[in-house]
């Protein structure tokens, strides 16, 4: 399981750090890029400086994470809770990275407080923190019938 799990951290990771080269990618190349790049610097710091960094961070260190939300599972049985804990992780540090850059582009572009995103960063904190939990959670909801 813990392969699996640094190859998916490592898949995010990349996934993470491309993601907002391509959305970026149409203003670096317009005509008067020089004249817009004072206007457009924070939004280009929060939506792609942030995951990029978040994308570097999560490759560097998909080992450790790895060996801390897996803890002592054999290396090559892949269990369902196993699985449940990978997947909430990652969908979690996806979920915080998007919604943080989002909201934190808002704030210093318009000066608006995105609630939905900062909800949603929240959301993801939990999923990052409890997935421990929410292993638990769908071993007992599975075994309920």
């Amino acid at each position: 399981m813990k392969p699996f799990s640094i190859l998916l951290i490592r898949l995010l990771a990349i996934y993470l750090a491309i993601t907002p080269l391509l959305s970026v990618s149409p203003l670096l190349f317009s005509p008067g890029y020089d004249a817009e790049l004072a206007q457009w610097l924070p939004w280009l710091a929060a939506t792609a400086v942030i995951p990029i960094i978040a994308g570097i961070v999560l490759w560097f260190s998909a080992v450790t994470l790895a060996n801390k939300f897996l803890g002592d599972e054999p290396a090559l049985t892949i269990s369902e809770e196993g699985l449940v804990r990978a997947g909430s992780f990652l969908i979690g540090v996806y979920l915080f990275v998007q919604h943080l850059s989002t909201a934190i582009s808002q704030w210093v572009w318009g000066g608006i407080v995105a609630y939905g995103s900062l909800a949603a960063v929240v959301l993801s904190i939990g999923l990052i923190v409890g997935a421990r939990f929410l292993a638990k959670l769908y071993r007992r909801l599975k075994y309920f019938e």
